[in-house]
């Protein structure tokens, strides 16, 4: 009997003890062969419109370098996503392992027990490896047999005490649960990508620009997917009132295996998910999907190379500071104030 791939020792090529037990300095080193894997391992100067390769380091604890032709000093993470770091190297190192070998996802609480530290760092340390994630998905239009299905995420539906038969199939029309519409390649290796949006109706302008119009797309019976029929070569509907699939091989299993693991993630790991960040978590759980048959120790090395070249996070560098996304200046015209006039004046005895 065929054992399978995750069950086989071919898919364990890292262990946390090995991450775990690394030094500082060993740590520093691998971080900065993967920043600057380009020029062998050698620091480069990051500032835009230099790139110089005449650079010398600081004799000091803080390894700091300064470049020869600009000036400037920076460190192994700056210009990164890491950048104005409080972290160890090792605690980084760790923390990206164990975020990799989470199967449906590590929750930022989990995350700071294990790498010791607040859970505003863990929190803040979760989500820019979900912003990597979404860095490293596929920017090309899925072709082939597309399956497209749609998951409620979110929120929670209250129930009354008496009349609750079909109230689980009402969705709450509001901002706490949304719908997150996923679209699969059929086949090994197939790409995924997963968007949110408040119906799934809405779904259709982000189908036609990442579906090529020669791909064969397979939905479930809902009646908004059936103008797709109008853009696409071929489309299969499937009613799951009537059968779970066709005889024909037309089915939405690959999808439906991508929706599960996004509700194990909602339920079994984070309990709540926030419609603010929805779509971070939607990414990172299809990342998880489609390299579900790679070892840990390549999407170790993958992430963390990645992450080396994923520019500063704009939306969670100084998250806890300002406390989300800084919101747009408000420019008001200036207006004089009117002049009051006092006609008759009484001083108080």
């Amino acid at each position: 009997m065929k054992q399978h791939f995750l069950l086989s020792a071919k898919a364990r090529s890292l262990s946390l003890l090995e991450v775990a037990r690394m030094s500082e300095p060993e740590a520093y080193a691998a971080f900065k062969a993967v920043r600057f894997a380009d020029n062998g391992g050698k620091p480069v100067c990051p500032s835009p419109g230099c790139g110089c390769t005449a650079v010398y380091e600081y004799r000091a604890p803080r390894k700091l370098f300064k470049c020869k032709a600009c000036e400037k000093q920076f460190t192994a993470t700056s210009r990164t996503i890491f950048a104005s770091r409080k972290m160890y190297y090792q605690d980084i190192l760790s923390a990206i392992c164990i975020f990799v070998n989470g199967v449906n996802g590590v929750a930022a609480l989990r995350l700071a027990r294990e790498i010791n530290c607040s859970y505003k760092t863990a929190f803040v340390m979760a989500h820019k490896l979900r912003e990597v994630f979404g860095a490293m998905a596929t920017a090309e239009m899925l072709t082939g047999v597309v399956e497209i299905d749609g998951a409620w995420v979110g929120g929670k539906i209250k129930m009354g005490n008496i009349g609750n038969k079909g109230q689980r199939d009402r969705q709450p029309r509001n901002g706490k649960r949304r719908s997150v519409v996923s679209m699969r390649e059929r086949g090994r290796g197939g790409r995924s990508l997963s968007f949110v949006f408040m119906d799934e109706s809405e779904a259709l302008d982000t189908i036609l620009k990442r579906v090529h119009p020669s791909a064969t797309v397979v939905t479930d019976e809902g009646s908004h997917w059936n103008i797709l029929s109008a853009y696409f070569d071929q489309a299969e509907p499937v009613n799951h009132s009537k059968e779970w699939s066709k005889r024909n091989g037309v089915h939405t299993n690959n999808v439906e295996s991508l929706n599960s693991r996004l509700r194990r993630n909602e339920r079994g790991v984070h309990h709540h998910i926030s419609g603010r960040y929805l779509q971070a978590y939607a990414t990172e759980v299809t990342w998880r999907e489609d390299f579900r048959r790679t070892s840990n120790g390549d999407q170790f090395a993958m992430v963390l190379g990645a992450a080396a070249k994923q520019p500063i996070s704009r939306d969670w560098k100084g998250y806890w500071q300002r406390r989300g996304p800084r919101p747009p200046k408000i420019v008001r015209a200036w207006k004089p104030r009117p002049k009051t006039i006092v006609s008759d004046f009484r001083p108080r005895l």
